[in-house]
């Protein structure tokens, strides 16, 4: 697995490669959810953001991109997003990784807890969250997705 892996912007030059990552309809619903539609663009990647608060950031070893998410913090709360490892890497824990930096990225911003989605389906990525410390919030649950939350202040997030 490559060594030392840091978490930086997302830049434009980035976004064919997170593409590239996507093979399909039902990966583009699993990893991005159902606002973006086949075949994924970079500029279906890059509306989003232009929502106040939203940032973009990739895991690189050295400056290749490994993995991707979106990060949106208000009011103390992160809003994790379109979090995917580079189909090469899978299975090799990056996505807690990538997840430890982005929380820790939350955390610098002033959040105090996280949640994210998960596509119901995606039970690697739901054991992956959960073994962070995520638990699945039934409120915001729905037929597609579960809704997944973290306490930043005590969390395994940060080991």
């Amino acid at each position: 697995m490559p060594e030392p892996l840091s978490l930086r912007p997302r830049t434009s030059r980035d976004l064919d490669t997170v593409i590239s990552w996507i093979p399909d309809d039902a990966a583009l619903l699993m990893f991005a959810g159902p606002r973006l539609s086949w075949p994924p663009t970079g500029a279906q990647f890059a509306e989003p953001a232009a929502v106040p608060g939203l940032s973009s950031w990739v895991m690189c070893a050295g400056r290749a991109p490994l993995g991707h998410a979106e990060l949106t913090v208000q009011n103390g709360h992160a809003h994790i997003a379109r979090v995917i490892v580079d189909p090469m890497f899978r299975g090799q824990g990056l996505s807690k990784r990538l997840m430890r930096l982005v929380l820790g990225r939350a955390r610098a911003e002033g959040a105090r807890s996280a949640g994210l989605r998960v596509a119901k389906g995606n039970a690697v990525a739901l054991r992956a969250y959960q073994g962070l410390g995520f638990v699945i919030d039934p409120r915001g649950e729905t037929a597609e997705a579960w809704v997944l939350e973290l306490d930043l202040g005590g969390s395994a997030a940060t080991g």
